[in-house]
């Protein structure tokens, strides 16, 4: 059989979805997974392929199963709108939305529970939904031989920013947190991309020709600390400890990185958010102080090194 799986456009998202591509060719399948920025990472993915977004809707008339990850974009709602109205015997529409509650559109398609990680969710769906016997957690990645996960401990990576502004932590905190790392002799590393960079003057970030040269980065750096973001998902999926910040609990049960060894710094639920206010929204920040994520940092990082 062969399958098309169309994951979010966000790096996370990507490596995300490839656990359901990487259990549908486990099960004997063949997979095409559509992303704009995967396909530059295809040497990490021998078993998978990774192709980038096509234009036109007339290719999926060649796929036997069609698997979309809703997204309210252009690109995949003309896709799924073509499908349900033209193949709607092979399309799957799963919808990955942080909430307990099931009331949303498509639910009854992937019944992913809010409470945990969109991986375990995946790997529940491809169990009890679609058969396939003893999935994977797995989304398919492989190292090559000569890099030593982990080789540089002392190398700690920040990812400052993610797809949105509001579930960032802020500048000045990231850069605090630096320079505490930085006095206990740690190695803070910045991650940020050309645009980003001008907003970051001070910083120092290293450059990287592709994805495949900062994943290798990233996978031989003792740890990670960032937002609710790609590069959080992708050290976790090459083994790397994550500590993620996030703007509530509920996000973070259903999107906080989920492969290696991670822990989650979220404000107090005690935040108000009142029409008007909306402290929680527009000023959570503000009540997760840089001292919190440093001390809990070195616990975790402890912990981690005991662990191995």
């Amino acid at each position: 059989m062969k399958c098309a799986v169309f994951p979010c456009i966000g790096l996370g998202d990507g490596l995300i979805a490839a656990v359901l591509a990487n259990n549908l060719s486990l099960d004997g399948q063949k997979v095409d997974t559509f992303h704009p920025l995967l396909p530059q990472m295809q040497p990490l993915f021998p078993r998978l392929s990774l192709l980038p977004r096509m234009e036109g809707v007339e290719f999926l008339q060649q796929y036997d199963r069609l698997f979309f990850i809703y997204e309210k974009k252009e690109w995949m709602l003309r896709l799924i709108d073509h499908a349900l109205e033209h193949f709607p015997e092979k399309t799957t529409v799963l919808n990955p939305i942080a909430t307990p509650n099931c009331d949303y559109p498509f639910w009854e398609q992937g019944r992913f529970d809010g409470n945990m990680p969109f991986v375990d969710n995946l790997v529940n769906y491809c169990g009890q939904m679609l058969g396939i016997e003893e999935p994977v957690r797995t989304n398919g990645i492989e190292l090559p031989d000569y890099l030593q996960r982990g080789k540089y401990p002392e190398r700690i990576i920040i990812h400052p920013t993610s797809s949105r502004a509001g579930k960032n932590w802020s500048q000045k905190q990231f850069l605090a947190l630096a320079d505490k790392l930085e006095r206990d002799g740690l190695e803070p590393v910045f991650i940020l991309t050309a645009e980003e960079r001008q907003t970051w003057p001070s910083v120092d970030a290293p450059y990287f020709k592709d994805l495949v040269a900062l994943t290798h980065f990233v996978a031989e750096s003792g740890a990670m600390i960032g937002n609710d973001s790609g590069i959080g998902h992708l050290a976790s999926c090459v083994g790397v400890p994550t500590l993620t910040i996030c703007r509530s609990q509920m996000v973070a049960n259903f999107w906080r990185p989920s492969w290696a060894e991670g822990k989650v710094i979220v404000p107090p639920f005690w935040i108000p958010n009142l029409k008007g206010l909306r402290w929680r929204d527009k000023k959570w920040q503000y009540f997760v102080p840089v001292g919190q994520v440093y001390r809990e940092f070195l616990k975790f990082r402890k912990l981690c090194v005991l662990g191995h």
